[in-house]
């Protein structure tokens, strides 16, 4: 049974939802390292950990269901998302030299060369209230 039609643009709906709830921009971010893992609360009160054994690990955000594996990459932590339907994302967090901003660089899709690269850079700064 294939679906046709019909299910290719369930198919579509399904990776526009996921793509919608992954790329939420959230106003604030808090990250709390441990070394076991990250655990990352959004500004919605949401909280995620992700171990940093580069285990893959289901998660969900949202109606976005997805598997990830956090690792650590030097002093940049990283995040290999995959969801249904082929589809790939790659996040990469780490501090300024002053440690005052944090960027936090996506990724959607394999990058390949000379192909145009698809996702967003963010930088969020440090609560003040928070040190």
């Amino acid at each position: 049974g294939g679906g046709g039609r019909a299910g290719r643009q369930m198919q579509i709906i399904e990776t526009r939802q996921l793509v919608r709830d992954l790329l939420e921009v959230p106003e604030a971010l808090t990250l709390k390292v441990t070394p076991e893992g990250v655990t990352i609360t959004d500004d919605l009160a949401r909280e995620r950990t992700y171990p940093t054994d580069n285990k893959k690990r289901k998660y969900q955000l949202g109606a976005a269901q997805f598997d990830a594996r956090a690792r650590w990459d030097g002093a940049a932590f990283k995040k290999d998302i995959e969801a249904a339907h082929g589809f790939k994302m790659f996040e990469t967090y780490f501090l300024s030299d002053d440690g005052n901003r944090m960027f936090v660089i996506i990724r959607i899709g394999e990058q390949t060369k000379n192909a145009p690269v698809v996702g967003v850079n963010r930088v969020y700064d440090r609560d003040r209230r928070q040190r």
